[in-house]
């Protein structure tokens, strides 16, 4: 590395720099080099469609910011010519906060911006990088700082105790058997040589069992040889958003750990955007590890059992006109677009498409992390007109999102737009429009035995 020593430097800024060093590869020297200015990624932002005025949100503006920190101390013509190709260094702690509020403030790293650009530039992969820089010299918004608290301390990006987490799924496991009239209905934990491994969001714990509860619903009308593990359960990966491999890694690694510790054969990964692709996509490699075991998401899941008979579904069950909103790290990052629509088509009499949609569908203005960054929340809201239009002229009274972000995202903007839609999930329908089998002759005998 080539540095300009002679320059005083903040210690937290010559940590950045070196830091850098470390993280350039073949993809992100790419990326950074190959921009040509074009403008072609700039319509494609949702931030620069609802802040059409401010120059600051086009996407090659924002790579700029970093870009020129790559060309003055890493390219040759930035260490010869720096005025002559925009290459300029960080001094100072208030270098590195103007850099927070970009790389944080004002990306959401949907990467529209990248499948949109001609030169094959991934903004999104280098603005991580460069969150990542940041988070490794304690340069973050607050509410990073504390999710990635929890995900390292606690197990799990929302804090969640192992007690609440238990007594949770036996709540939700007693409320199965209940409706199932069946005590074999139930969500069993920790049990060996499972063919499915079940991990979840810590979403669903704290703000929306009812998820898990439809989840198991499913997997026991499917007669599924399944489990949940007791620890290491949490998919998400608030790593993906801070640009922390070192988090990332060790995240993946417990859930891998955990599933291969239980013998599981498969490892199904809850409706979750970043959590499928962090998991699925990522871990391994921030991991280091070679996962011995397949990984799949539960939308594929629920649309084989469909397929092969396993559950019968009723589409008229759910009438209600529906929408699709794919979320970023499942579409665009992870190729998940017909599936969702196809399982859609089977469990809904009213699904109406969103313009535009698969991979140049807009971000629902809460990825990346942004829900935890309360400091940014006037600008997300305002960027989040773009999708508030997309939804509104779908006519739809029902947006569905295979992702637990995107719910908060979009719950968050049909209220501040006043749009009176609701929210819900792929695993939400297919357990509303599931068939219960009537109890067979065998069972009723046993349960009027049981009586007597």
């Amino acid at each position: 590395m080539t540095d300009t020593r002679r320059e005083k430097r903040s210690h937290k800024a010559q940590k950045v720099i070196e830091r850098m060093s470390k993280k350039l590869n073949r993809q992100m020297v790419g990326s950074l080099a190959a921009c040509v200015h074009c403008g072609m990624c700039t319509e494609a932002c949702h931030y620069v469609l609802a802040n059409p005025d401010d120059p600051t949100y086009a996407p090659a503006y924002k790579a700029d910011r970093i870009r020129k920190i790559f060309k003055r101390h890493f390219d040759w013509t930035g260490r010869v010519l720096p005025w002559w190709v925009g290459a300029k260094t960080i001094k100072t702690d208030e270098d590195l906060e103007e850099l927070k509020d970009i790389v944080f403030g004002k990306c959401t790293n949907c990467r529209r911006c990248s499948i949109n650009c001609p030169m094959g530039v991934d903004y999104a992969t280098f603005n991580r990088m460069a969150r990542g820089l940041l988070v490794s010299v304690g340069v973050m918004p607050e509410g990073v700082a504390v999710v990635s608290k929890d995900q390292w301390e606690i197990g799990n990006q929302m804090g969640v105790l192992k007690e609440e987490y238990i007594d949770t799924l036996e709540w939700m496991s007693e409320e199965l058997s209940d409706e199932m009239n069946d005590p074999k209905a139930v969500i069993p934990i920790d049990k060996m040589d499972a063919d499915i491994v079940y991990s979840i969001n810590p979403r669903e714990v704290k703000y929306d069992p009812r998820t898990i509860a439809d989840a198991a619903k499913i997997f026991y009308l499917a007669g599924e040889n399944w489990t949940m593990p007791s620890e290491g359960w949490d998919m998400t990966n608030f790593g993906l958003f801070s640009g922390d491999d070192d988090l990332g890694g060790a995240v993946a690694l417990r859930l891998y750990e955990k599933v291969t510790e239980l013998h599981g054969k498969k490892l199904v990964i809850s409706e979750c955007g970043h959590g499928y692709r962090s998991t699925r996509c990522e871990g391994p490699n921030w991991a280091g590890h070679t996962v011995p075991f397949e990984m799949e998401s539960s939308v594929l899941t629920m649309l084989r059992y469909i397929k092969e008979g396993k559950i019968k579904v009723d589409k008229s069950k759910n009438t209600t006109p529906v929408t699709f909103h794919d979320s970023c790290n499942n579409a665009r990052s992870c190729g998940l677009f017909e599936e969702p629509r196809e399982l859609l088509e089977l469990v809904c009499t009213d699904f109406r498409e969103m313009y535009p949609n698969r991979s140049e569908n807009y971000c629902c203005t809460g990825g990346g992390g942004a829900m935890s960054m309360s400091e940014y929340t006037p600008q997300r809201l305002k960027s989040a007109s773009v999708k508030a239009d997309q939804l509104k002229a779908t006519g739809a009274k029902v947006v569905v999102t295979s992702c637990h972000n995107c719910v908060d995202g979009l719950t968050d903007l049909i209220r501040h737009y006043k749009l009176g839609m609701e929210v819900t999930q792929l695993v939400n329908l297919v357990a509303n429009a599931v068939i219960v089998p009537e109890p067979t002759a065998e069972k009723e005998t046993v349960e009027v035995e049981k009586a007597e």
